[in-house]
């Protein structure tokens, strides 16, 4: 992933369009309210398969972020995990950058 990325990733921060941490995420994910889910890199394999779980069930996009809770949190302002992006257009913008950023397999 790149700064064009994160940056939109802050940007929807700021627009107040994130809901941060597995609990409040969750919650978003069953009541309909969240798009895309996103988690770091340093979260455990026991709530990623959870996260995982979840966005099969819905039928969400779940993105694994290449950054740490730590540089999450310089990214969003929130040491956290468990990201979930509640608003479409964002959601969309964000898969678009990651699918443009992908590396092909060759």
């Amino acid at each position: 992933m790149n700064d064009r990325f994160y940056a939109t990733l802050s940007l929807s921060m700021r627009a107040k369009k994130l809901l941060y941490g597995f609990d409040t995420v969750k919650e978003g994910v069953q009541n309909g309210s969240v798009r895309l889910l996103l988690t770091a890199s340093d979260l455990s394999a026991k709530t990623v398969k959870e996260v995982a779980y979840l966005a099969g069930k819905h039928n969400l996009p779940h993105l694994p972020l290449d950054k740490t809770m730590e540089e999450v949190a310089g990214t969003i302002g929130k040491k956290t995990g468990v990201i979930g992006m509640a608003d479409q257009g964002f959601a969309d913008k964000l898969m678009l950058i990651h699918n443009e950023t992908e590396e092909p397999n060759i």
